[in-house]
């Protein structure tokens, strides 16, 4: 599952989306095990990881690109989701489910099924969430240049 889309005319600090957006992901418990930093490029992964998270967590792992300048960027934005593979997902629960001596196969192809969707529904959200810091961040800039702008006048 990957979104693109690249923006136009929003003049606004890539740093600072890159902050808002690396926030929300901490505050998703999310453990970054890349985070590159260039002039006009930033990119990371992150992770989930402990057993559970395995077992019954959706989001297995997300990388984001955001690339341009202030008035041309393009977020890249790719979630990965425990149930992507329902075969491997199954077999997973199975494995586990064997050791806890419970019924496997169906389990974990459900579980996989509804892993993927919650995934789904992350990646959805968060998207928009993306949307409104930019927004955010557009708003912030016309109020300052609004009040330099009547400070100017008077």
């Amino acid at each position: 599952m990957t979104k693109i889309q690249i923006f136009k005319n929003k003049n606004i600090e890539l740093s600072k989306l890159y902050k808002f957006i690396k926030r929300k992901l901490v505050e998703d418990d999310f453990v970054f095990t890349s985070d590159v930093q260039t002039e006009h490029v930033y990119h990371l992964r992150a992770e989930k990881t402990g057993v559970a998270r395995i077992i019954i967590g959706g989001v297995r792992d997300i990388e984001l690109i955001l690339a341009g300048d202030p008035d041309s960027f393009a977020i890249v934005f790719s979630v990965g989701a425990w149930g992507k593979n329902l075969v491997t997902s199954g077999t997973t629960g199975f494995v586990v489910a064997s050791l806890a001596s419970g019924p496997a196969v169906a389990y974990g192809g459900f579980a996989a099924a509804g892993s993927y969707l919650t995934a789904v529904g992350y990646e959805q959200e968060t998207w928009k969430e993306f949307h409104r810091y930019i927004d955010l961040i557009v708003k912030e800039r016309n109020s300052r240049s609004e009040e330099d702008g009547a400070a100017d006048t008077v």
